[in-house]
């Protein structure tokens, strides 16, 4: 357990699926578009970069490590979920591979690092 805790740290896992959904969406839409924002592509990928990855990197550099980890699950668990969906509905395709694991495995990061049984009730934390 210890081995994969430290496999699966949030730190890193936060700057590994922001890398690899800038190389993955965003890149790809910007070289064949440009930055023409009259296109729809270059705005869903100006709007990733403002909403996901830019949010991400600030994550992973300026919160503490449990702090990261609760974020993680946050953004990531819902965004694996949407990828399980999406399977379920429209049949499984090996494109969806990677997201599925990478995003998996932030949400997992999170969850063996948030902390979530602080022993706190709420009459003590007011």
């Amino acid at each position: 357990m210890d081995t994969l805790k430290k496999i699966l740290n949030p730190k890193i896992w936060l700057l590994i699926v922001a890398i690899g959904h800038t190389l993955a969406t965003i890149l790809p839409a910007l070289s064949e578009n440009g930055l023409d924002m009259g296109k729809t592509e270059v705005e869903y990928a100006v709007w990733r970069i403002v909403s996901m990855i830019i949010p991400m990197v600030f994550i992973a550099l300026t919160f503490t490590k449990e702090i990261q980890a609760k974020l993680a699950t946050v953004i990531a668990g819902p965004v694996w979920v949407m990828f399980v969906v999406w399977i379920a509905l429209e049949g499984f395709e090996t494109l969806l591979i990677p997201p599925l694991v990478l995003w998996g495995l932030l949400a997992l990061s999170g969850v063996l690092h948030g902390n979530w049984q602080t022993g706190e009730t709420v009459e003590e934390m007011q």
